[in-house]
């Protein structure tokens, strides 16, 4: 899977592996779809989805939603929390296409240039259904069966 990313690019350009997770829903989807990483090839821009270790040394695959002057700040799409402090020094790689079953996708093609779109302007509406209003239907919800 994914570990065997960062020795893979130690020797080639480009990694294709599976992963684990659900944090970039509905892009990417575990056991059903394939990452194509590459080396980076110097600072990344916004919107860019690196391979970096976490501080406790796991492989993450998030976007990065703001460039700093001293590194990212980056987030899943299907999450809420924001990373801080990601430096280059962290990333191994760049994605730089994706397979959906035997279809190639790459990140460059204006469909994926609409989907972060997409995912970047509803993030607010995402983010208070998720935190708010969902919580209090799952409450209502309870109550009325008595639970």
């Amino acid at each position: 899977m994914i570990n065997n990313i960062e020795e893979v690019l130690k020797t080639e350009d480009i990694a294709i592996s599976g992963f684990e997770g659900t944090s970039m829903l509905p892009m990417l989807r575990q056991g059903k779809d394939r990452v194509v990483i590459a080396k980076c090839g110097g600072k990344l821009k916004l919107h860019d989805v690196p391979l970096y270790k976490s501080s406790d040394n796991k492989y993450v695959l998030h976007r990065i939603i703001k460039v700093k002057p001293d590194g990212y700040l980056i987030r899943g799409d299907h999450l809420y929390n924001n990373e801080y402090n990601v430096t280059d020094n962290d990333i191994i790689g760049v994605l730089k296409a994706f397979y959906r079953g035997d279809k190639l996708i790459d990140c460059t093609n204006k469909g994926y240039r609409l989907y972060i779109w997409y995912i970047r302007l509803s993030y607010p509406l995402r983010y208070l259904w998720s935190e708010f209003v969902k919580p209090k239907l799952w409450s209502l919800k309870q109550k009325i069966r008595g639970k």
